[in-house]
């Protein structure tokens, strides 16, 4: 089976720069983000191959798959798989557009 492209989206770039900044603000080193780059690498590796993996939203059209405190929002176009959103769950849900 062919692995699907996986895109991000603006909105989800943003996002994950965001963790990235938050918790390397925090610690005043990079080496979580690091590892939690390894563990979405992880990720959308299996997502590549088996993209339905993640449960449909409300919408019917976009999945969404747990990894530890954060979701990932993803909708599956035809050979690619582009990443809609990183939400870290710890954050207040008003902040979160609706997807």
């Amino acid at each position: 089976m062919a692995k699907n492209k996986i895109i991000w989206s603006s909105r989800a770039n943003i996002e994950l720069k965001e963790v990235f900044e938050f918790y390397n603000n925090r610690n005043g080193t990079t080496d979580y983000s690091f590892k939690l780059l390894e563990e979405i690498d992880d990720l959308l590796n299996t997502l590549s191959e088996s993209e339905f993996i993640g449960r449909l939203t409300e919408n019917k059209k976009t999945r969404v798959v747990v990894m530890k405190v954060y979701l990932v929002f993803y909708e599956i176009n035809k050979n690619r798989i582009e990443i809609l959103s990183f939400w870290d769950n710890r954050q207040d849900t008003k902040k979160r557009l609706k997807i």
